[in-house]
């Protein structure tokens, strides 16, 4: 699964969880936003390790699941790097 995970949490101590968490699975690709190939075994272990280390309330937490036709569309402006492993320039 291709995963794309932008966040905002409103405390430090959460926010470095957060963090942590995801560092773990992917690859930081803005302040608060991640990108993940993970599997669904994986996909779920996040799910939960967020949910405990976040507060409802305060903290938001976006996730989008990337299928193969929307990264053939992707590619990163002014770079080499690709998106995920599968990009396709597409214009």
């Amino acid at each position: 699964m291709n995963i794309l995970i932008p966040y905002d949490v409103s405390d430090d101590k959460r926010r470095r969880e957060v963090d942590k968490i995801l560092s773990s699975f992917g690859k930081r690709i803005n302040y608060s936003v991640f990108e993940l190939q993970v599997t669904k075994v994986q996909y779920r272990e996040i799910i939960g390790l967020l949910e405990e280390a976040t507060d409802p309330k305060y903290d938001h937490i976006r996730i989008y699941i990337l299928g193969l036709d929307s990264l053939k569309k992707s590619f990163i402006l002014h770079s080499n790097q690709k998106v995920f492993e599968y990009e396709e320039l597409y214009i």
